[in-house]
């Protein structure tokens, strides 16, 4: 039996969507919310495991967080919408474009992992297996070391407790299932991506190790229609670390013509 996803609708005009990363939820955008609702009406959700949404019984794919996403798009009624996804939220986002041609005008893949080297994955597997061990404390610790500068930590306590409770309270069982499958990638990826002529906006931050500015470069590239920005001084969460820098350069994504 399917648990419904928590969504929450702010705003108007076009249907602009957005996915979390994992071990996230919805709220991970409130600090943009206001400037893009005043443009788009925003739909935001929690995915399975995640936030409001409870876990799903058995393992994880691909196509669950895809049948997930296009389920949103069904029961709010969205026809051909912009979709925004970060870090794993951005895998979701391209796997669901990937698999169906023209579902959505605009794809925005923010601080999303592309042809990963060995290094990297073996750092994965290492926090995957820490997580594993001793749960969401030091999944929560490890990950906000990895994603806010120490400096921004000292400057912005309030913003890095709510990251910290977030992480905190998640589920272990379904964020460890949606980390093994960020760390599975998708099968389609690369091979299906020539195949994507939606524009595509593949966004990161300046410092972030895991999707680094390279990543973004071969992720645009990799399309018929993409582009990469990359923000100057941010790591791996643009939306909290710096709010107005971060929208500006989506809204002008979202609001440039394409031919």
């Amino acid at each position: 039996m399917r648990h419904e996803p928590f969504i929450r609708v702010d705003g108007g005009g076009p249907p602009l969507v957005l996915i979390h990363g994992v071990g996230l939820d919805h709220t991970m955008w409130d600090l943009v919310v206001c400037r893009l609702a005043q443009i788009r009406t925003v739909v935001r959700y929690d995915m399975a495991g995640h936030g409001r949404t409870p876990d799903q019984p058995g393992d994880r794919s691909i196509e669950d967080f895809v049948g997930e996403l296009l389920h949103v798009l069904d029961t709010q009624g969205l026809d051909h919408p912009e979709v925004v996804g970060i870090s794993m939220g951005g895998m979701v986002a391209l796997a669901a474009a990937m698999r169906n041609p023209g579902l959505f005008d605009k794809v925005a893949l923010l601080n999303t992992v592309y042809g990963r080297s060995a290094d990297q994955l073996e750092g994965l597997r290492g926090r995957l297996t820490s997580a594993e061990t001793d749960g969401m404390p030091v999944v929560a610790e490890m990950a906000i070391d990895r994603w806010f500068e120490p400096g921004w930590q000292a400057d912005h306590p309030d913003r890095i407790t709510a990251v910290r409770e977030r992480l905190l309270t998640t589920d272990l069982a379904g964020y460890l299932k949606a980390y093994r499958l960020f760390i599975a990638g998708d099968p389609l990826v690369p091979d299906g991506m020539a195949q994507l002529d939606d524009p595509v906006l593949a966004m990161t931050g300046e410092f972030d190790a895991g999707s680094t500015p390279a990543m973004s470069t071969a992720l645009a590239e990799s399309v018929q229609s993409g582009q990469a920005h990359v923000l100057s001084g941010l790591r791996h969460l643009p939306p909290i670390e710096d709010p107005d820098v971060f929208a500006t350069a989506l809204i002008d994504f979202l609001e440039t013509e394409t031919l």
